[in-house]
């Protein structure tokens, strides 16, 4: 992903003002036989809470890939997935019942929300066949909440990484 080591939070991290502060997050698994790396690079806007997700770098490897355009395909969008479910996707209610019930209530990432993606993949025939499913979609989430922390030194807790939680968050 090009990065250059530097400690966390980034020594240009701040709470206040109206320009973007940039971070970068990462984060690792391992699931059904590949392991899996993701990272976030975001620009975040203190006195707004808007969070941007700039670019987005994804590795796998899940030893022989059989259909690698078929794989790269799952990698993007499951990036989109999670980068929709760490920024807006919202279940919300009433006393009685769901409120978020069409998409005017319940936001999804469109093409303006979608980040450059890079993915990176491994291929190798001496380690057998992984399972690469959705797993695509678990990296967005820790490694935005990692950027944000980044870029402004305050840790979120929580998805999704509202406006409205962020700029709280950098006020409290």
């Amino acid at each position: 992903a090009g990065g250059t080591p530097r400690p966390s939070p980034n020594p240009q991290a701040r709470r206040t003002g109206d320009a973007p502060v940039s971070g970068r997050g990462m984060a690792v698994m391992y699931r059904f036989g590949p392991y899996w790396a993701g990272i976030a690079e975001v620009e975040v806007v203190p006195s707004t809470g808007v969070v941007r997700v700039t670019n987005f770098t994804i590795g796998v490897d899940p030893g022989k890939v059989v259909n690698p355009r078929h794989l790269h395909g799952n990698c993007e969008g499951g990036v989109v997935m999670g980068i929709g479910e760490a920024l807006m996707e919202e279940l919300q209610f009433d006393q009685s019942k769901v409120t978020s019930v069409d998409w005017s209530r319940y936001r999804i990432p469109t093409m303006k929300d979608t980040p450059v993606i890079k993915v990176v993949t491994i291929s190798r025939d001496d380690a057998g066949f992984g399972g690469v499913g959705e797993a695509a979609n678990s990296l967005p989430q820790p490694a935005l909440l990692a950027a944000v922390f980044d870029a402004t030194g305050v840790q979120p807790r929580r998805t999704p990484l509202t406006p409205e939680y962020i700029r709280g968050l950098l006020k409290a």
